[in-house]
């Protein structure tokens, strides 16, 4: 599978995931508050992108585009800690709405790797 679909299919499955996000918490030294908005805002995410777009159908472009509206309304008034992250209902709207583009995409629950 190419690299951006990797990479936008696995944090999608993140983003929608309250376990995966504890889970990465543990596991990881980083501010998975922080991370979660940087790795679609700024490292992922890239619709203007010839070989980013080619990696998605039209379809599959469309929630994308409905996802990240979505989520940049609400990004600036997200707390930068997980365990407020996940109590506030905002949060709790990105992840549904993250979830709700999976199950568009046929993408939820899926296991993504590079092609070497």
């Amino acid at each position: 599978m190419e690299p951006n679909r990797v990479n936008i299919i696995n944090l999608l499955n993140l983003i929608a995931s309250r376990c995966d996000q504890i889970e990465y918490q543990r596991a990881a030294p980083v501010n998975v508050a922080n991370e979660l908005v940087n790795q679609w805002f700024d490292d992922f995410y890239h619709p203007t992108d010839a070989q980013f777009a080619r990696e998605f159908s039209a379809d599959e472009m469309v929630q994308l585009v409905k996802f990240d509206a979505f989520y940049d309304e609400r990004v600036a008034s997200l707390p930068d800690s997980l365990e407020k992250l996940l109590i506030t209902p905002a949060w709790g709207e990105v992840m549904a709405c993250a979830g709700a583009v999976l199950d568009a995409c046929g993408w939820r629950g899926v296991e993504t790797r590079y092609e070497h």
